[in-house]
């Protein structure tokens, strides 16, 4: 399985890195801010996202306003 992975916290997304991996999953990328989310997610289409809900750079919803963003771009390609 191919996981996109977006927290901030350096040792946290260090952990849940080895953490996936360890469980077989294939980590394609680990990002630490909303733009570079969507960016990953886009490029990467991976099969899952783990993702902070806070990212930089404000620490408020970019996380979520990525995955967000992602999910309705890979909408409107799978319907064409």
């Amino acid at each position: 399985m191919r996981v996109v992975l977006g927290e901030d916290l350096t040792l946290l997304r260090d952990g849940l890195i080895r953490l996936l991996t360890a469980y077989g999953m294939e980590v394609v990328t680990a990002v630490d801010n909303g733009p570079e989310l969507l960016h990953a997610l886009l490029h990467h289409r991976p099969d899952v996202a783990v993702v902070d809900v806070r990212l930089a750079p404000t620490f408020t919803d970019e996380g979520l306003r990525a995955a967000i963003q992602a999910r309705l771009a890979r909408l409107v390609r799978d319907r064409h």
